[in-house]
Parts: structure tokens; C-alpha cells; sequence
């Protein structure tokens, strides 16, 4: 027969109202009625509930039965499930989540990719500066300074070329223009000294598009060039520069350029073109006008002083 002093240790969640009130009764009733009242009509949950959660008084008062927790604890876990969650907690401790040595890695890239980063941006202002200078001395037809300028900035080129083949990325950008001004000046220099057009093996130094856009710069300058020579009437210097841009035209109608600065230089190049042709045909008027202006006067009217003659004559007639 039981005792009327028992504990009770809720094993079913789903019973767990149900077995909240009978404890509770027992506690306070400690009456064995109620248990045998109880035991005639329970659930089958409850039945369930009463074989397997009494524990005799003659256990210690800290007992728990197999597979229950203690009072007040949280869900009941089975001894194997608590070692198993147990184990489970001292692997998620020990794993280790991130590198911290790949991490490190990747900081230390980045902070050499800045410094260098920054280090190409001031050198390429240099390659600009130079490449501008020898423009300006090509204008004014001082070649010796223009060719030590542009000597100067292939040295600052070569410079940076090791950064450059280190971190690939920094090409565009700073770099890319500076070699754009580059191939400007020297195209510049070339059609100067010899008449045509630098060819782009003769530039190692720069990429197709790099090349190509250094080019379409060069035909800016190449008009201001023409402009300066139509004031002076070289209509053959004029006439070689607009050749040179029609030649220049027909070539880039046959790429196929994308949207970006390469597209956008091509569409300045036909206005280009224009100005060139407007230049020549101003000029070819200009030299008309001359030679009907030099014409009239060679026919012009008999000098004064014959006119005179032939009045006085008359007069005395």
C-alpha cells in the first residue's frame, strides 16, 4: 500500500494540467482516498502518469526518477538526451568559426593595396603633368624639350609598372589616363617630325584602349594645330591634318565600341572633323578672294597722271 507521503514528478507535457491538480490535492489532502477515487477513473495518460512518477519515501529527498528532472527545472530529458546535448555544447566550444590567421591575411592585403593605391595616384599626376608640358612645348615648336619631358615620364612610368603588374585593379583609373595623355604627346611628336600617325607597338607602354583613346585626344590638338597653320595660309599643313582625321573616322567606323570614355571620345571625333573641313574651306576662300582681289588690280583703271594728261589736252582742244 502507498504512503500518503509522496513525490510527484511530471513526465508528459500533454498531461501536464491534469497532473498539476493531483498533485497539488495529494499535498495538501494526504488523504489515500482521493488516490484510490483517482486511480478508479483516470486517462489513460494519467495512468500512465501514476505508475511511473510515485517514488517511496524511503528514497533521499533529492531522488529523481529515471528520465525525470527535479521540480522547478525545465523540460524532462532522458539521461542519454543530456549527455548527447552535453556533448554537443562542448563541440560547438571548441569549433572554430572563423580564421582569425586568414583574416589577419586579407587586412594586411588590403592595407599594402591602399598604400601602393596611393602611392600609383601621386606618381600618375607626374606622368600627366609631363605629358601636358610636352604637349605645350610641341605647340611652340620646342621638340628638344618636349622629347626630354616625355623621357621623363616614361622613367616615372617604368616606376610604377611593378605596382601596376602587382595589383591589376589599380590600372584603371589614374594610370590609364596618365598613359592616355602619354600617347597623346607622343602621337603629337610623331606626326610633327615625320607626318603620320604613331603606330601602337611603337608604345609598348600602353593597352589597345589605352592606346586608342590617347589617339582620339590627339586629334584635339590636332585641330588646334591646324587652326595655327590656316592663320599663316599653310593650307598643305591644314589639308595633311584634315586627311589624317578622315583616315582616323573611317577606321573607328568599323569598332564596335561600347558605352564608356572610348565611345565618347569617338563621338567628339566627327565634330572633329567638321571644324577641319570648315578650317580648309574658310582658307580656300580666303585664298579665292585674294587671287580675284590681286587680279582686279593688276587690271585696274589707268594710272592718274595719264588721266590728267588726256583732260589737259582736251581742254586745250
Amino acid at each position: 500500500m502507498l504512503s500518503s507521503r509522496f513525490r510527484i514528478y511530471p513526465t508528459f507535457s500533454f498531461c501536464r494540467h491534469e497532473t498539476l491538480a493531483c498533485r497539488n490535492k495529494f499535498q495538501v489532502q494526504g488523504d489515500l482516498e482521493v488516490l484510490n477515487k483517482s486511480w478508479q477513473q483516470p486517462s489513460t495518460a494519467h495512468r500512465v502518469f501514476c505508475t511511473s512518477a510515485f517514488v517511496p519515501p524511503s528514497e533521499p529527498s533529492d531522488a529523481k526518477a529515471p528520465g525525470v528532472a527535479s521540480r522547478g527545472s525545465g523540460s524532462a530529458l532522458a539521461p542519454g538526451q543530456i549527455t548527447a546535448a552535453s556533448t554537443a555544447s562542448g563541440a560547438m566550444s571548441e569549433r572554430v568559426l572563423l580564421a582569425n590567421s586568414d583574416w589577419e591575411r586579407m587586412g594586411a592585403y588590403l592595407a599594402a593595396y591602399d598604400e601602393t593605391r596611393e602611392g600609383v595616384i601621386k606618381r600618375c599626376r607626374d606622368v600627366q603633368k609631363l605629358a601636358k608640358q610636352a604637349v605645350y612645348s610641341l605647340h611652340r615648336g620646342d621638340m628638344q624639350g618636349a622629347a626630354k619631358q616625355l623621357a621623363k615620364a616614361e622613367a616615372v612610368a617604368a616606376e610604377i609598372s611593378p605596382s601596376i603588374a602587382k595589383y591589376p585593379a589599380l590600372r584603371s583609373g589614374s594610370f590609364a589616363a596618365a598613359v592616355e595623355e602619354y600617347v597623346e604627346a607622343r602621337a603629337f611628336a610623331c606626326f610633327l617630325e615625320e607626318g603620320r600617325l604613331i603606330r601602337s607597338d611603337e608604345l609598348p607602354l600602353a593597352e589597345p584602349e589605352e592606346f586608342l583613346g590617347g589617339v582620339l585626344d590627339f586629334t584635339g590638338e590636332l585641330n588646334r594645330y591646324a587652326i595655327a597653320r590656316a592663320t599663316v595660309r599653310d593650307s598643305a599643313a591644314v589639308q595633311l591634318c584634315r586627311d589624317l582625321v578622315d583616315a582616323l573616322m573611317g577606321r573607328f567606323l568599323q569598332f564596335d565600341l561600347r558605352n564608356g570614355s572610348l565611345r565618347k571620345k569617338y563621338d567628339s571625333l566627327k565634330y572633329t572633323l567638321k571644324k577641319m573641313e570648315g578650317t580648309l574651306y574658310e582658307l580656300a576662300l580666303t585664298e579665292g578672294m585674294g587671287l580675284k582681289i590681286s587680279s582686279e588690280a593688276a587690271m585696274g583703271e589707268p594710272p592718274t597722271g595719264a588721266g590728267e594728261v588726256e583732260r589737259g589736252e582736251e581742254e586745250d582742244m
